[in-house]
């Protein structure tokens, strides 16, 4: 028994370490990580209570063809002051209930105004989050590119200690100069603030990624992956074609439509009739007692049922300069200034695509450029290394192809790096399919 429940405890301990270090630590890929921040992204759980809300109105919207409801329960009494009727009233109870149902071609109106709003909430909830994938994926491919700049300058790093540790056995052999060994060594510690740097900068953006992913900052992420050898296929013509299908385009039309919607109801709400329909029903009961005797007389009762159809026609608001008129007319402006600001967004977006379009393009040459000089900066440094380990050149020649290949790597992946970058925000404009 005993050992039997050494074994429970064990698997136990396991199962809980284990549960610990899953919770300690998350692996992520693209994919996985756009995904973690659509659930757990606190601005967009903010916005989809908009979106519920909106589609709360849109289903309950039936209750603009409930009537009105009012149950009333009084009770009051009455007396002679002055005058002698011989009449006492001593207390009187009446209940009632009423239905008004008013009729107005507005109702339409209003109901399209609830699916307006639907709309507007649904494509703001959804431009939320491209948002939220555009600056995640940026993120994410910063930190791979970032990553692998730590790794090339740990290996820069490395090589340059190793390189020293060749020129100061040298030195101390007499084979090299002290000027050759302090150069070495000098470069050595000019490359340990970079390193350091790039470490910090790598660590605040891993920050910033869990706070859009919503994860714990004590979380461990690994992330998987690589930059993305993109490259853009469509036409600057074919893009600009594209501009009027955007959500931001599509957001401004339904805003409009909004407007005019909610228009159009005031004023068919304020200058139409309106047909009300109205039902009732009450009960009386009084105590009466004569005055000479002050005896109460048994209760009597009374009830009556009414009803009426009766047709509202509205005059003040077809006055001018009415407050309906006024409320009105600032709508026409509002409406006039969405238009005013579509365009100007609209001929913004164009500008944004063709600069976006132009620097990808530059961005591309820079890239065969820079893939070219990695190359060749490769060569000459094996050949300087070979040529100082034959004695033709001091080991600063070494040391200076060694930055050179340096340089170009690092030099390509920014490229690499901004490319993508570029690539994503053009995609988040004119919501281009990077699949």
């Amino acid at each position: 028994m005993k050992l039997l429940r050494y074994i429970y405890v064990l698997m136990f301990l396991t199962c809980c370490v284990m549960t610990t270090a899953y919770a300690s630590t998350l692996q992520l890929t693209l994919d996985d990580a756009i995904a973690l921040a659509k659930r757990q992204n606190l601005n967009l759980q903010s916005q989809m209570i908009d979106v519920q809300q909106a589609r709360r109105d849109v289903d309950t919207s039936w209750n603009l063809f409930l009537p009105t409801v009012n149950l009333t329960l009084s009770h009051g009494g009455q007396n002679d002051v002055f005058s002698n009727s011989g009449v006492k009233v001593i207390s009187g109870l009446r209940a009632g209930l009423s239905v008004e149902f008013p009729l107005n071609l507005a109702v339409k109106d209003q109901l399209d105004s609830y699916n307006l709003a639907y709309s507007i909430q649904q494509v703001t909830y959804a431009q939320a989050q491209a948002e939220i994938e555009r600056n995640v994926t940026k993120l994410f491919y910063y930190l791979l590119a970032e990553s692998e700049n730590l790794a090339l300058q740990q290996k820069n790093l490395e090589l340059a200690e190793k390189q020293y540790e060749k020129v100061r056995i040298n030195y101390e052999s007499g084979f090299a100069s002290e000027l050759e060994m302090l150069s070495s060594r000098l470069g050595v510690d000019q490359l340990r603030p970079s390193f350091h740097q790039s470490q910090n900068t790598y660590e605040a953006q891993m920050l910033a990624l869990k706070a859009l992913l919503g994860v714990d900052f004590d979380t461990e992420l690994l992330l998987e992956g690589t930059l993305p050898n993109w490259s853009l296929e469509e036409t600057l013509d074919e893009l600009r074609g594209q501009i009027g299908s955007t959500r931001t385009m599509q957001l401004f039309a339904l805003q409009a439509a909004s407007i005019e919607s909610g228009k159009l109801a005031q004023g068919k709400a304020a200058l139409t009739p309106t047909l009300m329909i109205s039902a009732g029903y009450s009960i009386d009961t009084k105590a009466i007692s004569p005055a000479p005797s002050f005896v109460p007389t048994p209760n009597v009762w009374s009830d009556v049922a009414q009803y009426s159809i009766s047709l509202v026609v509205p005059l003040d608001s077809h006055i001018p300069g009415s407050s309906t008129k006024v409320s009105l007319e600032k709508m026409d402006n509002s409406l006039r200034k969405l238009n005013f600001e579509r365009e100007q967004t609209r001929m913004q977006l164009e500008q944004s695509v063709i600069t976006q379009v132009r620097a990808l393009e530059n961005l591309q040459k820079q890239r065969e450029v820079a893939q070219s000089n990695l190359e060749l900066a490769q060569r000459v440094y094996e050949m300087h290394l070979i040529q100082y380990e034959g004695g033709y050149v001091d080991y600063l020649s070494v040391e200076n192809a060694q930055q050179d290949v340096f340089s170009a790597e690092q030099n390509l992946l920014f490229l690499d790096y901004q490319y993508a970058s570029a690539l994503v925000d053009l995609a988040y404009d004119i919501q281009l399919d990077l699949n």
